[in-house]
Protein backbone atom coordinates (compact mmCIF):
# COMPACT_ATOMS: atom_id res chain seq x y z
CA UNK A 1 0.00 0.00 0.00
CA UNK A 2 1.06 3.33 0.02
CA UNK A 3 2.57 5.42 2.31
CA UNK A 4 1.47 9.13 2.28
CA UNK A 5 4.08 11.36 4.70
CA UNK A 6 1.55 14.66 5.45
CA UNK A 7 0.64 17.57 7.10
CA UNK A 8 -3.08 18.23 8.02
CA UNK A 9 -3.08 21.81 6.22
CA UNK A 10 0.08 21.48 4.04
CA UNK A 11 -1.00 22.98 0.80
CA UNK A 12 1.04 20.63 -1.02
CA UNK A 13 0.16 17.46 0.98
CA UNK A 14 -4.00 18.34 0.05
CA UNK A 15 -3.42 18.98 -3.34
CA UNK A 16 -2.13 15.37 -3.46
CA UNK A 17 -4.86 13.79 -1.45
CA UNK A 18 -7.24 15.38 -3.75
CA UNK A 19 -5.68 13.05 -6.29
CA UNK A 20 -5.43 9.90 -4.68
CA UNK A 21 -9.68 10.59 -3.40
CA UNK A 22 -10.20 11.79 -6.60
CA UNK A 23 -8.75 8.61 -8.28
CA UNK A 24 -10.15 6.56 -5.27
CA UNK A 25 -6.74 4.87 -4.34
CA UNK A 26 -6.21 3.98 -1.27
CA UNK A 27 -3.04 5.04 0.97
CA UNK A 28 -1.97 4.83 4.51
CA UNK A 29 -1.63 8.20 5.99
CA UNK A 30 1.97 9.29 7.80
CA UNK A 31 0.98 12.55 9.52
CA UNK A 32 3.97 14.96 10.17
CA UNK A 33 3.43 17.50 12.85
CA UNK A 34 4.88 20.82 11.11
CA UNK A 35 4.46 23.18 13.99
CA UNK A 36 6.41 20.76 15.97
CA UNK A 37 9.39 20.67 13.12
CA UNK A 38 8.70 16.62 13.12
CA UNK A 39 9.56 17.54 9.12
CA UNK A 40 12.95 18.11 10.37
CA UNK A 41 13.75 14.54 12.12
CA UNK A 42 16.54 13.06 10.87
CA UNK A 43 14.86 10.04 9.81
CA UNK A 44 11.88 12.18 7.84
CA UNK A 45 15.83 13.72 5.95
CA UNK A 46 16.44 10.76 4.92
CA UNK A 47 12.73 10.09 3.03
CA UNK A 48 13.00 13.99 2.02
CA UNK A 49 16.01 15.97 2.28
CA UNK A 50 14.43 19.65 1.91
CA UNK A 51 12.34 18.60 5.03
CA UNK A 52 8.99 19.22 3.35
CA UNK A 53 5.62 17.51 2.75
CA UNK A 54 4.47 15.26 1.41
CA UNK A 55 6.55 12.23 0.62
CA UNK A 56 4.90 9.46 -0.99
CA UNK A 57 6.74 5.61 -0.28
CA UNK A 58 5.61 3.25 -3.09
CA UNK A 59 7.25 -0.33 -2.06
CA UNK A 60 9.65 1.18 0.05
CA UNK A 61 10.79 3.85 -2.59
CA UNK A 62 9.88 7.22 -1.83
CA UNK A 63 8.88 9.95 -4.51
CA UNK A 64 8.80 13.84 -3.57
CA UNK A 65 7.73 17.17 -4.95
CA UNK A 66 3.56 16.92 -4.97
CA UNK A 67 3.03 17.70 -8.47
CA UNK A 68 5.72 14.78 -9.30
CA UNK A 69 3.84 12.83 -7.08
CA UNK A 70 0.74 13.59 -8.65
CA UNK A 71 1.47 13.09 -12.26
CA UNK A 72 3.23 9.30 -10.78
CA UNK A 73 -0.36 8.37 -9.43
CA UNK A 74 -1.87 9.03 -12.32
CA UNK A 75 0.93 7.20 -14.75
CA UNK A 76 0.49 4.51 -12.25
CA UNK A 77 -3.03 4.14 -12.12
CA UNK A 78 -4.23 5.56 -15.39
CA UNK A 79 -7.91 4.59 -14.25
CA UNK A 80 -10.22 7.25 -13.59
CA UNK A 81 -8.02 9.66 -15.09
CA UNK A 82 -7.42 13.07 -14.48
CA UNK A 83 -5.62 14.10 -17.50
CA UNK A 84 -7.76 16.47 -20.28
CA UNK A 85 -8.56 13.98 -23.78
CA UNK A 86 -7.48 16.74 -25.75
CA UNK A 87 -3.59 17.67 -25.85
CA UNK A 88 -4.07 21.38 -25.66
CA UNK A 89 -5.97 20.75 -22.77
CA UNK A 90 -3.27 18.46 -21.19
CA UNK A 91 -0.94 21.60 -22.28
CA UNK A 92 -3.01 24.06 -20.33
CA UNK A 93 -3.62 21.68 -17.21
CA UNK A 94 0.41 21.23 -16.78
CA UNK A 95 1.23 25.33 -17.36
CA UNK A 96 -1.29 25.90 -14.53
CA UNK A 97 0.32 23.25 -12.17
CA UNK A 98 4.23 24.67 -13.06
CA UNK A 99 2.89 28.41 -12.40
CA UNK A 100 1.72 27.18 -9.13
CA UNK A 101 4.94 25.66 -8.25
CA UNK A 102 6.83 28.44 -9.76
CA UNK A 103 4.70 31.37 -8.14
CA UNK A 104 1.93 30.40 -6.23
CA UNK A 105 3.20 28.49 -3.69
CA UNK A 106 6.37 30.67 -2.59
CA UNK A 107 3.83 33.05 -1.97
CA UNK A 108 1.30 30.99 0.12
CA UNK A 109 4.35 30.68 2.21
CA UNK A 110 5.13 33.75 2.55
CA UNK A 111 1.18 34.75 3.33
CA UNK A 112 0.85 31.97 6.17
CA UNK A 113 3.31 32.52 8.12
CA UNK A 114 2.63 36.34 7.91
CA UNK A 115 -0.86 36.06 9.41
CA UNK A 116 -1.27 32.37 10.57
CA UNK A 117 2.32 31.18 12.37
CA UNK A 118 4.26 34.39 12.94
CA UNK A 119 2.80 35.08 16.29
CA UNK A 120 3.72 31.39 17.40
CA UNK A 121 7.45 32.01 16.84
CA UNK A 122 7.40 35.86 17.97
CA UNK A 123 6.45 33.69 21.07
CA UNK A 124 9.50 32.18 21.44
CA UNK A 125 12.78 33.79 23.13
CA UNK A 126 15.81 34.39 20.82
CA UNK A 127 17.47 30.96 21.22
CA UNK A 128 14.05 28.88 20.55
CA UNK A 129 13.73 31.64 17.25
CA UNK A 130 17.46 31.08 15.92
CA UNK A 131 16.99 27.02 16.51
CA UNK A 132 13.65 27.09 14.85
CA UNK A 133 15.15 28.85 11.73
CA UNK A 134 18.85 26.74 11.50
CA UNK A 135 16.44 23.46 11.23
CA UNK A 136 15.31 25.12 7.77
CA UNK A 137 17.58 22.98 5.21
CA UNK A 138 17.32 25.24 2.49
CA UNK A 139 18.59 28.73 2.93
CA UNK A 140 16.62 30.50 0.44
CA UNK A 141 13.63 29.21 2.75
CA UNK A 142 15.47 30.05 5.44
CA UNK A 143 16.24 34.02 4.31
CA UNK A 144 12.52 34.32 3.49
CA UNK A 145 10.75 33.10 6.91
CA UNK A 146 13.06 35.38 8.71
CA UNK A 147 11.93 38.67 6.45
CA UNK A 148 8.08 37.26 7.30
CA UNK A 149 8.67 36.63 11.07
CA UNK A 150 10.09 40.20 11.17
CA UNK A 151 7.78 42.15 9.19
CA UNK A 152 4.52 40.28 9.03
CA UNK A 153 2.48 41.23 6.20
CA UNK A 154 4.33 44.90 5.74
CA UNK A 155 7.34 42.70 4.56
CA UNK A 156 7.80 43.39 0.86
CA UNK A 157 7.90 39.63 -0.44
CA UNK A 158 4.59 39.89 1.39
CA UNK A 159 3.17 42.40 -0.58
CA UNK A 160 4.33 40.94 -3.38
CA UNK A 161 2.88 37.37 -2.47
CA UNK A 162 -0.26 39.35 -2.31
CA UNK A 163 -0.35 40.82 -5.52
CA UNK A 164 0.80 36.98 -7.19
CA UNK A 165 -2.62 36.00 -5.59
CA UNK A 166 -4.73 38.80 -7.37
CA UNK A 167 -3.13 37.62 -10.72
CA UNK A 168 -3.91 34.56 -9.79
CA UNK A 169 -7.15 34.95 -9.35
CA UNK A 170 -7.88 37.18 -12.45
CA UNK A 171 -6.31 34.51 -14.80
CA UNK A 172 -8.51 31.56 -13.30
CA UNK A 173 -11.68 34.57 -13.38
CA UNK A 174 -10.75 34.63 -17.15
CA UNK A 175 -9.89 30.55 -17.65
CA UNK A 176 -13.37 29.44 -15.96
CA UNK A 177 -14.94 32.39 -18.83
CA UNK A 178 -14.81 29.91 -21.20
CA UNK A 179 -14.66 26.35 -19.55
CA UNK A 180 -16.29 24.53 -16.22
CA UNK A 181 -12.77 23.53 -14.79
CA UNK A 182 -9.19 25.14 -15.15
CA UNK A 183 -8.25 22.58 -18.14
CA UNK A 184 -11.31 21.65 -19.99
CA UNK A 185 -14.69 20.87 -19.44
CA UNK A 186 -13.65 18.03 -16.92
CA UNK A 187 -12.07 18.19 -13.40
CA UNK A 188 -8.22 17.16 -13.73
CA UNK A 189 -5.31 17.64 -11.98
CA UNK A 190 -5.04 21.36 -12.55
CA UNK A 191 -8.21 21.57 -10.45
CA UNK A 192 -6.38 19.30 -7.87
CA UNK A 193 -3.22 21.65 -7.97
CA UNK A 194 -4.56 24.79 -7.62
CA UNK A 195 -7.78 24.10 -5.01
CA UNK A 196 -5.28 24.24 -1.61
CA UNK A 197 -4.03 27.82 -2.49
CA UNK A 198 -7.69 28.91 -3.17
CA UNK A 199 -8.85 27.68 0.18
CA UNK A 200 -5.88 28.76 1.67
CA UNK A 201 -7.36 32.03 0.90
CA UNK A 202 -10.82 31.06 2.42
CA UNK A 203 -9.10 29.59 5.37
CA UNK A 204 -7.54 33.10 5.99
CA UNK A 205 -10.89 34.86 5.50
CA UNK A 206 -9.56 36.53 1.83
CA UNK A 207 -11.12 34.98 -0.44
CA UNK A 208 -14.14 37.51 -0.74
CA UNK A 209 -12.16 39.89 -1.22
CA UNK A 210 -12.57 39.20 -5.31
CA UNK A 211 -16.61 38.21 -4.96
CA UNK A 212 -17.09 41.33 -7.23
CA UNK A 213 -14.09 40.61 -9.47
CA UNK A 214 -13.76 36.97 -9.55
CA UNK A 215 -17.56 35.27 -9.19
CA UNK A 216 -16.48 32.87 -11.50
CA UNK A 217 -13.82 31.35 -9.24
CA UNK A 218 -15.92 32.03 -6.19
CA UNK A 219 -18.32 29.70 -7.94
CA UNK A 220 -16.02 27.09 -9.18
CA UNK A 221 -14.79 26.84 -5.83
CA UNK A 222 -18.26 26.43 -4.15
CA UNK A 223 -18.47 23.07 -7.09
CA UNK A 224 -15.16 21.92 -5.71
CA UNK A 225 -16.07 22.29 -2.22
CA UNK A 226 -18.74 19.95 -2.73
CA UNK A 227 -17.29 17.52 -4.32
CA UNK A 228 -16.30 14.38 -1.93
CA UNK A 229 -12.36 14.75 -2.22
CA UNK A 230 -12.95 17.53 -0.62
CA UNK A 231 -14.52 16.76 2.42
CA UNK A 232 -12.35 13.93 2.27
CA UNK A 233 -8.56 15.17 2.02
CA UNK A 234 -9.27 18.67 3.40
CA UNK A 235 -12.23 18.86 6.08
CA UNK A 236 -11.96 15.57 7.38
CA UNK A 237 -8.23 16.36 8.00
CA UNK A 238 -8.53 19.32 9.91
CA UNK A 239 -7.36 19.56 13.37
CA UNK A 240 -8.59 21.45 16.40
CA UNK A 241 -5.32 23.00 16.52
CA UNK A 242 -5.23 23.75 13.10
CA UNK A 243 -8.85 25.58 13.47
CA UNK A 244 -7.41 27.51 16.35
CA UNK A 245 -5.14 28.75 13.87
CA UNK A 246 -6.71 29.74 11.76
CA UNK A 247 -9.35 31.55 13.97
CA UNK A 248 -6.84 33.07 15.94
CA UNK A 249 -5.49 35.46 13.09
CA UNK A 250 -5.90 39.36 13.15
CA UNK A 251 -9.33 40.07 12.40
CA UNK A 252 -7.66 43.41 10.49
CA UNK A 253 -6.01 40.90 8.16
CA UNK A 254 -8.78 41.16 5.13
CA UNK A 255 -8.87 45.09 5.36
CA UNK A 256 -4.92 45.38 5.29
CA UNK A 257 -4.60 42.90 2.12
CA UNK A 258 -7.42 45.22 0.45
CA UNK A 259 -5.23 48.02 1.06
CA UNK A 260 -2.12 46.17 0.17
CA UNK A 261 -4.37 45.16 -3.05
CA UNK A 262 -5.98 48.84 -3.72
CA UNK A 263 -1.91 50.41 -3.44
CA UNK A 264 -2.93 51.93 -0.26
Amino acid sequence: MLKLYEGSTSVCAIKVRLALFEKEITFESCPIDLRAGDQFNPEYLKLNPKGVVPTLVDNSTPIVESSIIMQYVEDKHPERSLLPAEPFDRARMRLWMKRIDDEVHPSTGNLTFATVHRNAFLALDATAQSEYLAKIPDADRRQRRTAVFKEGLDAPIVVGSIKQFDKLITDMESALGDAEYLAGDAYSLADAAITPYVNRLYDLGLLQLWAESAPLVLGWFDAIKARGSFAQGVTEYLTENDKTAFDAIDPTTPQRVAHILDGT
